[in-house]
């Protein structure tokens, strides 16, 4: 694929092992992107003269990748948190400075599950 088409706005792209999403301030010379997944301050540049920069896709599921129910629900929450930047279940952590980690959300999603105790 060429470098015109290359660096479209939402294009996805394979460069240094991972997959990116170019950004709107991109041009045929200088990519501008963030990782799929990643996070805003993992946006760089990606000069496509000097690196290897290719045209990505995801592959459709097959038969062989279907798992069990508790598998797909693992997953789905992983997703929810993962996004919890954007509209995740805690919308609070959005915009804080602060970041909990991982170990600390555990213990309040299985405390919002149980039932309200009317003291």
């Amino acid at each position: 694929m060429s470098t015109v088409m290359l660096s479209k706005p939402g294009t996805l792209i394979h460069a240094r092992g991972r997959e990116w999403i170019v950004l709107p301030d991109s041009s045929e010379a200088l990519l501008i992107a963030r990782p799929v997944g990643g996070l805003d301050e993992e946006i760089t540049g990606i000069l496509p003269s000097i690196e290897s920069v290719e045209s990505a896709a995801f592959q459709l599921p097959t038969r062989d990748d279907l798992g069990d129910f508790t598998s797909g629900e693992l997953l789905r929450d992983a997703a929810r948190l993962s996004t919890r930047a954007a509209a995740g279940p805690f919308r609070s952590f959005g915009r804080i400075a602060a970041e909990p980690r991982p170990y600390q959300l555990v213990p309040l999603m299985m405390a919002l599950k149980l039932d309200p105790c009317a003291c």
